[in-house]
């Protein structure tokens, strides 16, 4: 016996249109007016045989060990530089005993089959276990358990929740869990947490009207093309070999990360690479389901952008549904035979809508993730240093401003220079301390007076950690949308840059027998030539989440760029020549 999907019940036609849905804020153009709000639909009630899952997640084990062994792996001056960890390394250090995780499972499976089912499922480092069951098998699992329907304001999604909302670290005992195996779990996942969603939301452009890029950059900020960038960053595909390109390997390849099922259009990335003279190079291998038909120009901004830069580089398309998480994106990544190396993704949101159980849960993924060689670069977002709704304070994004990610920034050509553009977001996370590898930067920088007021620290943290990392080109970037090329921008557009170029190093250090760049995180503070272009004019404005520049004129001024590292533009933006030169003679790597 399986369950029934609510939109297959015939006995409701509204509980037709219920969407399980766990979304992540998209980082986009702007962002929506408001958080979506979730209210209870009362006369609607969950049928026993209505499909429910959820996931348990154990407390990794290991975590400073883990912690310690990452930023020694990005050490530019350590012996353990680049020294990745397998899957099996990672597992043994961060699981549980196994006859603990089989206590938990024989638990869920030991009425499997009463009404429907028990599917359960291992994480690759068994540290989570996924339950894929029916309500009615569910109540058993979780005695306390009651489910409501809740649909989201202005929309006719609903989805399915406990009665009462609370924090997922200490659902265990609301829900009933038994007490015997509480001490090893973290939390339950997808029963007290409603989704938090937001999305790219342009007011011009694509959903009416011509785009105005006048509402966004100013009238000499300079449009780019393919070569014009090329140029800027010093990027050459000399010396690689075309056998490299298509080797089998996972070094040599990109992945872009979409969430909402958000569809790239194939003939207009087609189209895109004619039209600006670069080598013809579709999208080797999708993972996930494109469901929505046509394209989103901000997925044809990802992957036109990254394969515009990256010569002939396999890129993967690594596509979720809303119902997807960012431990979802780690999951399936560390899952994927081959899966490449490095990653943009420009979706997030602000770490005051999480948890800090969930944020925690999130961080720690992304240090596994790092700890096998991969580069996670995530735009740094779009709202500049974005208020929160009581104007009283800066929201960082988030994941952005996680410790094991590369955030990146946004700057514009002005006038034939480079500055920090306006609207790109910067600051210091609410939930993490900040690396000691930034100190130094970090502390340098708050030196001046030329800051937000700050009184007693409560408009933001300057202990927490400090994004962006870096910048790349964040304005007028071309995109082939249709029948024709447009113009759009943002930190969106920045992360894919960054990624194309940590590609083209990996395939130069694959040539040479050398791993992966991995992490970069602590790496690119101790590069003795820097990364490439220090970006030391502009300032960014602190904006409301819908991306409004002046909602609380007492805050309207933000972080601005300075020599070193900034708040607005993180180190600066990348230089491929600079880059390459120092990545691949790491002195680390000499004391091997």
């Amino acid at each position: 016996m399986y369950p029934t999907s609510l939109k297959d019940n015939k006995n409701n036609i509204k509980m037709r249109n219920l969407s399980l849905v766990l979304a992540c804020a998209l980082i986009g153009l702007t962002f929506s007016s408001s958080t979506p709000q979730w209210s209870r639909v009362d006369d609607i009630q969950p049928a026993d045989n209505h499909h429910f899952n959820f996931k348990i997640a154990f407390k990794k084990q290991n975590v400073d060990v883990l912690d310690s062994l990452f930023w020694q792996i990005t050490d530019y001056y350590s012996p353990l530089f680049g020294r990745h960890l397998s899957n099996q390394q990672i597992k043994e250090l961060v699981s549980l005993p196994e006859e603990s995780i089989a206590q938990v499972e024989a638990y869920l499976r030991k009425e499997s089959g009463k009404f429907c089912d028990v599917i359960v499922r291992r994480s690759v480092h068994q540290d989570y276990l996924f339950v894929d069951t029916c309500v009615a098998q569910a109540n058993i699992i979780l005695p306390n358990l009651n489910l409501a329907v809740y649909q989201k304001e202005g929309t006719g999604n609903l989805i399915l929740r406990h009665s009462i909302m609370m924090d997922v670290g200490f659902n265990m005992y609301l829900l009933g869990f038994p007490q015997q195996l509480q001490e090893n779990i973290e939390g339950i996942y997808g029963v007290t947490d409603l989704p938090i969603h937001y999305r790219r939301v342009n007011s011009d452009y694509p959903d009416g009207g011509p785009f105005d890029p006048s509402k966004f950059w100013q009238p000499t900020v300079e449009e780019q093309t393919v070569d014009s960038m090329i140029k800027y960053f010093g990027i050459s595909y000399d010396g690689i070999k075309d056998s490299s390109y298509s080797a089998d390997n996972a070094q040599v390849r990109q992945g872009v990360v979409e969430f909402n099922h958000a569809p790239f259009s194939a003939s207009g990335l087609a189209d895109f690479q004619n039209t600006y003279h670069v080598p013809l190079n579709p999208v080797s291998k999708i993972i996930g389901t494109e469901e929505h038909p046509g394209s989103s120009i901000e997925a044809d901004l990802d992957f036109q952008t990254i394969t515009a830069l990256s010569g002939k580089a396999q890129t993967w398309d690594f596509v979720f549904g809303p119902n997807a998480t960012f431990n979802d994106v780690v999951e399936t990544i560390l899952s994927t035979d081959g899966a490449p190396k490095v990653y943009s993704c420009s979706w997030g949101g602000i770490d005051t809508q999480f948890t800090q159980t969930t944020a925690n849960s999130i961080n720690q993924d992304f240090l596994k993730l790092g700890l096998t060689g991969v580069s996670f670069f995530i735009a740094a977002g779009d709202a500049g240093p974005t208020l929160n709704g009581s104007c009283d304070a800066f929201d960082a994004q988030f994941p952005g401003s996680s410790v094991y990610v590369i955030a990146v920034g946004g700057t514009v050509i002005d006038g034939g220079k480079e500055r920090c553009w306006e609207r790109s977001s910067g600051g210091f996370s609410s939930f993490f301390q900040r690396p000691s590898f930034q100190d130094n930067a970090v502390n340098k920088y708050l030196s001046s007076t030329d800051l937000p007021a700050n009184p007693n620290q409560s408009i933001y943290n300057t202990t927490g950690r400090a994004y962006p990392d870096v910048s790349a080109i964040g304005a007028f970037e071309p995109v082939f949308n249709g029948s024709q090329s447009v113009a759009v921008g943002g930190t969106s557009g920045a992360s894919p840059q960054f990624a194309a170029i940590a590609t083209l190093i990996n395939i130069h250090r694959f040539q040479q027998g050398k791993g992966p760049v991995g992490p970069l995180n602590k790496t690119l503070y101790q590069l003795p030539k820097g990364i490439g272009f220090d970006v030391t004019t502009g300032r960014t404005y602190a904006t409301s989440a819908n991306g409004t520049v002046d909602p609380c004129p007492n805050f309207i001024k933000g972080f601005f760029s300075a020599p070193g590292w900034d708040a607005a533009t993180g180190l600066g933006s990348p230089r491929f020549d600079t880059l390459l030169e120092q990545l691949l003679e790491v002195p680390g790597e000499k004391m091997n």
